[in-house]
């Protein structure tokens, strides 16, 4: 979702010969630390560490309660043969962020390598924290070997809110996804514990892409997952104000699992599983956190 492949100052490429392939990979790491931590007025970044093309602007307060708002900086590009990205955030006891990024990220074709292009994401919620984790989408063009993981470790009392959106290929100029694959995995524990665990292996060809049980020949596809519960009117009500939402088709579903809200989008458009899933994110934010909900200034750019 972050990185691009420049010359960026910090980045640390290093470069190997493959075997049997004539060529020299070059692979660009990169990894950023960030802790939120509450003071008396507001959560602020208390810690932010980084190393290759990561940036974080600085915080904003749109809200009144303090939370602070961060946006993952990244130079123009994506991620291609060999790049890896580390993400990791802790938040500490009483703390409230809500963290985004400004664009899509995109992994591009590694050609015929089977070296993988690897995004882990590590989100720790201490007790009475409150995480939302908003990315844009990850775009997975035909050619790419993506490995995308996301862990999330909550403790006792504390909330959170994720999304996930995959679109796989390029749908602006026609371009499906032919060859390749993307490995995604979704890990959330609580108090140590497993709670919720779910991972998709999309390979080009391979038969879930087209079955009904599958994809349905959809070719983009977005998870919310939230800590909270919804008695069933209410959810029916939340979801049909996300179909009627910017006239988005009825490609959305919502169910209650334990005490896990998870929201789901399969269809043709990143765009429209992100305007869904943000809509299910306004609609549920007064029952999890008490308060209306606050778009990040930069989804209006």
């Amino acid at each position: 979702m972050f990185t691009g492949r420049a010359a960026v100052p910090g980045a640390h490429p290093s470069a190997e010969a493959a075997p049997g392939i004539g060529s020299v990979l070059r692979h660009w790491r990169a990894q950023m630390d960030i802790e939120l931590a509450a003071t008396r007025a507001r959560t602020v970044v208390a810690r932010c560490q980084h190393s290759g093309p990561l940036r974080v602007q600085r915080a904003f307060y749109p809200e009144s309660d303090g939370t602070a708002h961060v946006y993952l900086l990244h130079p123009p590009g994506g991620m291609v043969l060999g790049d890896a990205l580390t993400i990791n955030v802790d938040a500490a006891p009483s703390a409230r962020g809500l963290i985004t990024t400004p664009s899509a990220g995109k992994f591009y074709s590694v050609g015929r390598s089977r070296q993988s292009q690897l995004q882990t994401v590590s989100l720790r919620i201490a007790p009475d924290a409150v995480l939302e984790w908003l990315p844009q989408e990850s775009l997975v063009f035909t050619g790419a070997n993506a490995a995308i993981t996301t862990r999330v470790e909550v403790a006792e009392n504390a909330r959170f809110c994720l999304w996930d959106i995959v679109a796989l290929g390029r749908a602006v100029g026609d371009q499906p996804f032919l060859a390749g694959r993307c490995e995604q995995r979704l890990e959330i524990t609580r108090n140590g514990r497993p709670w919720f665990v779910e991972r998709n292996r999309l390979h080009a060809g391979a038969r879930l892409l087209q079955a009904p049980w599958g994809m349905a020949g959809a070719d983009t596809l977005g998870t919310l997952i939230a800590n909270v519960s919804l008695p069933r009117d209410a959810r029916e009500a939340l979801l049909a104000e996300v179909q009627a939402c910017h006239g988005l088709p009825h490609r959305f579903s919502l169910t209650q699992k334990d005490d896990l809200l998870i929201g789901r989008y399969l269809g043709p458009s990143a765009n429209r599983a992100r305007l869904g899933l943000a809509a299910m994110w306004a609609g549920l934010r007064p029952t999890l956190l008490d308060k209306s909900a606050v778009q990040p200034r930069i989804w209006e750019t």
